[in-house]
């Protein structure tokens, strides 16, 4: 890890005692650390001896529920923070609120012990605060005492930026976040207020001639009825048509086969919805003008508004299958609105529901409840009924990025130390049989979850045997052994993957393990600006980020068993986070309804190419983007 070194200032310590506050802290004065973050190294880092920057902070943190930290970062771009104890460095990531002194508090429990598990895997390491997040997917805990430094450091900075910290802290009791200035962070747009770019909109006049202007260029889709069905099959080649999507294999190459019999890749977009919605609870402070009540405010569904007026419920529908059909996407893909998805007008997939998946522990369900298949079979049925005979949906996800796989003890351990329930029954019997080993949990998770895969698919088929059953989603760890599980029951293997490239050798694994067709569920790529986090695959610049859409795409396609591949996400989230505090800067519109023009071109190039690249009649591109500057 290449390590970049600073000249800062060491500050003088105070000790300040309440009721219900005891702090320890480093500094109330002027004097600052002031990191600068080398943008030419793959990792800068700054590690500072806890007796310079705190002299009487103890080295035993035991006592002691939050770090505290005075700071203010040039960028949104994420940072790792962490003690060095005992133990080794125990790090987090952090994803401050930018340009603006303001007060930032972690939980030191992050750094104690692992999480418990919720129902996926954002859900279970993503946390939110009120002027950030902290992202505490790392298997660094322990506990907090032999501490001798702080460490700092940022992968891959782009543009060289700082972080300058004035006081870091110790507190019982939170003392709470706040911006420690004058002014707010978020305009009346639900732009980010404190920093300037070419094209931040001004004036609503302003935006109302660019929304003008990009009606203009969505009049000529991208592909003639000449050349695609309605469906957005290639009408070069035709097969047997069966009036719904279904999967074939062709000279050794999977396929979509589309309603009409034409051979179709689903190329999409996650989250296409008319909202963007973010918290004010507490935090009223932070924005220009609040746009909505009730503890929300959904700039996004307020601009929308000034452009489509009363009907802007409905005529945003319309305008999101224009752009789609002018930058040649062709599926609405997972967590969009039932209002599009009802449009018929394209192709869409579903997520099953009812599948009690957010009540099991660590996403995994009592499957042994006497009452589960029951349960599952009416909500299933529920929703096969409303959508069996719709040519419009390839099919439905089972599940999204379960946390459980590779943590399987983990997993059999919380069921033992649980609420008494069957599934707990069970696993006690297990145990008793064969005795209380890693093997032994880590085979009956892996039953159970067999049970769970063949009980949905059996009853998803009764119910709509129409449509197929696209997969799991995993996000993590995923062996070959459950692999080969996962092929008994699935149509298609969903994975979502958030690389620079899809993984070459996890797609040779799943071929050889399931033989089935392949969809990539999520990926992106995002820049670390405008008050947004990068997500969690970074580029340099939107340019590049571009370039690493036609790269991802058109090396994926060029697999024989890739048939889809949907960007998560369509609009920027929030730049003051969604519920579990993501705000990351990785949408095809930004939060004035505006496309980024670098993603429209590349995507435009790339989906012509797709066909031929996926027939093997063209090469991928090989130029790949940058990752900062």
């Amino acid at each position: 890890m290449a390590v970049e070194t600073q000249k800062f200032f060491p500050m003088k310590s105070v000790i300040y005692i309440g009721l219900s506050l005891l702090l320890l802290a480093c500094t109330k004065s002027q004097e600052t650390i002031v990191m600068r973050f080398d943008s030419k190294l793959p990792v800068s880092k700054y590690e500072f001896a806890l007796k310079d920057v705190a002299p009487t902070a103890p080295s035993d943190w035991s006592d002691y529920n939050f770090l505290v930290l005075e700071m203010k970062a040039s960028s949104p771009q994420r940072f790792s923070i962490g003690p060095v104890t005992s133990g080794g460095l125990l790090p987090k990531n952090i994803q401050p609120f930018s340009g603006a002194w303001i007060r930032f508090t972690v939980p030191l429990d992050y750094f104690r012990e692992l999480p418990t598990s919720a129902v996926d895997m954002a859900a279970t390491y993503n946390k939110p605060r009120k002027l950030g997040q902290i992202n505490i997917h790392s298997d660094h805990t322990g506990p907090l005492n032999g501490i001798d430094s702080i460490v700092f450091f940022m992968r891959s900075p782009v543009g060289n930026p700082t972080l300058e910290i004035r006081s870091i802290t110790l507190a019982v009791d939170d003392p709470g976040e706040a911006i420690l200035e004058d002014g707010f962070l978020v305009d009346k747009f639900g732009q980010w207020a404190t920093k300037d770019w070419d094209g931040k909109v001004k004036s609503l006049d302003e935006l109302k001639a660019a929304w003008q202007a990009e009606d203009d260029q969505l009049k000529t889709p991208l592909f003639s009825d000449d050349e695609v069905s309605q469906y957005g099959g290639y009408k070069p080649v035709k097969r047997a048509a069966t009036g719904y999507f279904r999967v074939e294999k062709i000279d050794g190459r999977w396929w979509f086969v589309d309603p009409e019999g034409y051979l179709f890749l689903s190329v999409g977009s996650d989250c296409i919805n008319a909202s963007v919605r973010t918290s004010t609870k507490d935090r009223e402070f932070v924005f220009e003008e609040i746009r909505g009540d009730r503890g929300s405010t959904d700039f996004y569904a307020w601009n929308i508004a000034q452009r489509y007026g009363d009907n802007s419920n409905s005529v945003w529908i319309d305008k999101a299958i224009d752009r789609m059909h002018a930058w040649g996407l062709n599926t609405i893909a997972n967590w969009s609105a039932r209002e599009i998805i009802g449009s018929d007008k394209m192709p869409f997939v579903l997520s099953l529901p009812g599948l009690q998946l957010e009540r099991g522990i660590m996403g995994l369900p009592d499957i042994y409840d006497p009452a589960y298949a029951a349960d599952i079979d009416k909500s299933i049925g529920e929703m096969a009924k409303r959508y069996k005979n719709n040519p419009w949906l390839l099919g439905y996800f089972v599940g999204n990025e379960q946390p459980w796989p590779g943590q399987e003890r983990i997993l059999c351990d919380r069921i033992l130390n649980g609420n008494d329930r069957p599934i707990k029954t069970e696993l006690k019997a297990r145990i008793a049989k064969d005795g209380d080993t890693d093997e032994v949990k880590r085979a009956f998770v892996y039953d159970t979850f067999d049970k769970f895969l063949a009980l949905v698919n059996k009853t998803l088929k009764s119910h709509d045997p129409n449509h197929l059953n696209l997969g799991m989603r995993f996000g993590g760890h995923t062996t070959n052994e459950l692999l080969k599980i996962t092929g008994r029951h699935f149509d298609v293997f969903s994975f979502n993957c958030y690389e620079y490239q899809p993984s070459l050798d996890f797609m040779r694994r799943i071929d050889e393990m399931t033989g089935l067709p392949i969809i990539i569920g999520e990926y992106h790529f995002g820049v670390p600006d405008r008050g947004m986090a990068a997500g969690i695959v970074q580029v340099a610049n939107y340019h590049e980020r571009g370039t690493a859409y036609s790269y991802y795409n058109e090396q994926g396609y060029s697999h024989p068993s890739l048939i889809g591949a949907h960007w998560f996400q369509w609009i920027d989230q929030a730049n003051t986070g969604r519920m579990d505090g993501e705000n990351y800067n990785i949408g095809l519109l930004d939060i004035t309804d505006r496309p980024y023009p670098e993603m429209v071109e590349a995507m435009k190039t790339t989906h012509r190419r797709l066909f031929q690249i996926h027939s093997g009649q063209l090469q991928p591109t090989d130029v790949k983007a940058k990752t900062n500057e």
